[in-house]
């Protein structure tokens, strides 16, 4: 087993890439004795990670057995499979073709296929780094008729768009390479709702950085470029400056898309999530009148880009506290290898009451004949 000295406060979501009873056995575990409440899926990455309908339903259906959320990354991977020998095939060897290689609908046809499966077998269902408008559409279809979904939107998604896959510079234009791509601007009008009215209710980074070296392992073939970004030092400043500072949301929902929600989807609340005496001492001491220029130049991931590169921010994190211990603070990291912590995540969150109660409201019954 791997041990690491930890800086912060740390939890896991595990991926399921395959099933048999061995998985089955494994995810147990997990939840009695490592405190895992919550498995992803992967519905694309065709010949790797890819969850077929099979495993999800496998896994769903155990996952309701132990009282953990499945998480979904929502792409048809057949369909980006396909797309992408066709663009290659076509000469679409650049950054330009990832885009097209993962449109919109392929993420809003995965979303309605997982959100369908959990439907039918009585699951909870939260679809991670939401990116499209049919995604959105079908999570505020799937709650208005009474389903436990959740959808989560990345600060990436809300502000940058489609056109930086065409930068004349590959370098830069592989560094925005992630799954799901960069969107037309409408998507993002359509995700700015979601979280206005609450069919998204959390937002991440998705942070995964490599560098440019990393990155050029694609120079000849897009299919190959390493997919992820970084995002977890941006990710608040760019809500705050994009959401609150522009009137889209107000500080109280700030605070609930970066904390609150998602203590309480994950079951972590009220340890975490809220200010009350009993709760752990995380907290994020806010300067709205602070300025930023965010940049490559300055932040702190070990990579050459940066996708909010110039964005000037009006608020920004002054202290950090964790579990009660001062962890950065003035632009200076504090934390120490071995302040940070494993956090254990219950299982069975609250809204497994609801999902219990209408279970026996809905037994079938069989006919006597």
């Amino acid at each position: 087993m791997l041990f690491v000295q930890l800086l912060g406060v740390t939890s896991f979501h595990v991926a399921i890439t395959w099933w048999d009873d061995t998985v089955a056995e494994e995810m147990k575990i997990l939840v009695k004795d490592h405190g895992v409440n919550s498995f992803k899926h992967f519905m694309a990455y065709k010949n790797a990670i890819m969850a077929t309908d099979d495993i999800l339903v496998a896994s769903f259906t155990k996952c309701l057995e132990l009282g953990a959320i499945p998480t979904v990354h929502a792409e048809n991977g057949e369909l980006v499979y396909h797309l992408q020998n066709k663009l290659m095939a076509e000469g679409m060897t650049g950054p330009e073709a990832h885009p097209l290689s993962r449109p919109s609908s392929v993420e809003g046809e995965a979303a309605n296929r997982a959100i369908s499966i959990a439907n039918t077998l009585g699951a909870p269902i939260y679809l991670v780094h939401v990116s499209t408008e049919e995604a959105v559409d079908a999570i505020r279809y799937a709650k208005d008729h009474g389903q436990t979904v959740f959808g989560e939107v990345l600060a990436g998604h809300l502000t940058v768009d489609d056109s930086v896959y065409q930068n004349p510079d590959w370098a830069t234009a592989a560094a925005h390479v992630m799954s799901p791509p960069f969107r037309p601007k409408h998507h993002q009008d359509a995700l700015w709702k979601g979280v206005q009215g609450g069919t998204l209710q959390t937002t991440a980074t998705d942070h995964c950085a490599f560098c440019a070296e990393q990155k050029a392992m694609g120079q000849d073939n897009f299919t190959q470029i390493p997919n992820g970004t970084a995002g977890v030092e941006e990710r608040m400043m760019v809500l705050w400056e994009k959401g609150v500072n522009e009137g889209k949301i107000t500080m109280n929902e700030f605070v609930a898309l970066t904390s609150t929600n998602t203590a309480k989807i994950f079951n972590m609340y009220p340890n975490k999530g809220c200010i009350r005496v009993g709760a752990d001492a995380d907290l994020v001491i806010w300067n709205p009148a602070a300025t930023k220029t965010l940049s490559a130049k300055t932040h702190h991931s070990k990579i050459e880009h940066s996708i909010f590169e110039g964005m000037e921010i009006h608020g920004v994190p002054e202290t950090t506290i964790c579990n009660g211990k001062l962890a950065w603070h003035d632009n200076v990291l504090i934390a120490e290898s071995g302040d940070g912590q494993y956090i254990d995540r219950p299982t069975y969150a609250p809204y497994y009451e609801s999902l219990r109660k209408r279970k026996e409201l809905n037994q079938p019954k069989a006919v006597t004949r």
